[in-house]
């Protein structure tokens, strides 16, 4: 096999393009052209037209499957909204910033209207990885993800989880939400700041 470590690749450094390349590890493909997902040696095998980057440190980065807590960052539109990624559950820290995107086709199992239906901005939510490139796509639609914290929107109140609903006790009014059954604050359970049980 002629292998050979040429030089360091950094994240987003374009390798070249798939009519040149297969991309091999740590490399991701997009608008044609190869990109290094993670910092360590370049390895192009020219027997096999193969192109992969091996990390110098193993970091934990999402892959496909992964389920992640992140925070709803917007800009919120009515098909899709910005989530930054803060953990991988069961995984070491993550080292960096990673985004992904909750396209409201992956927000729940059910027809979604718009993206307003399934979260709000500044959203705690549980969601799974569906690609393994950044910004890295979500999905919210099994039954154990979804918001997993929320405030009110109108007056930033936390959210109850009431009769499977999300509830303002201040405002007495119910918010819309793909709620997760990990939800942290329920009926019955929740002691709100003045010490009054919700």
């Amino acid at each position: 096999m002629n292998e050979r470590k040429k030089r360091v690749a950094v994240p987003g450094e374009k390798l070249g393009v798939e009519e040149e390349f297969i991309p091999g590890e740590g490399v991701y493909v997009e608008g044609g052209g190869l990109y290094s997902s993670t910092l360590g040696a370049l390895i192009i095998d020219a027997n096999s037209r193969k192109v992969g980057v091996s990390p110098y440190a193993k970091v934990a980065v999402p892959e496909i499957g992964d389920i992640v807590e992140g925070v709803v960052v917007g800009p919120m539109r009515e098909d899709s909204t910005v989530v930054e990624i803060l953990r991988i559950r069961g995984k070491r820290s993550l080292k960096g910033v990673f985004t992904g995107i909750l396209h409201v086709s992956q927000a729940a199992r059910s027809y979604v209207d718009t993206i307003f239906d399934a979260v709000g901005l500044n959203d705690w939510v549980l969601a799974k990885v569906v690609t393994d490139w950044p910004p890295y796509q979500l999905s919210t639609a099994d039954e154990g993800l979804g918001v997993i914290y929320a405030t009110c929107p109108k007056c930033g109140d936390e959210l109850i989880l009431k009769r499977g609903r999300l509830f303002c006790a201040r405002d007495k009014t119910f918010e819309r939400r793909k709620v997760s059954i990990h939800y942290l604050l329920k009926e019955g359970s929740y002691v709100s700041k003045d010490n009054k049980r919700g």
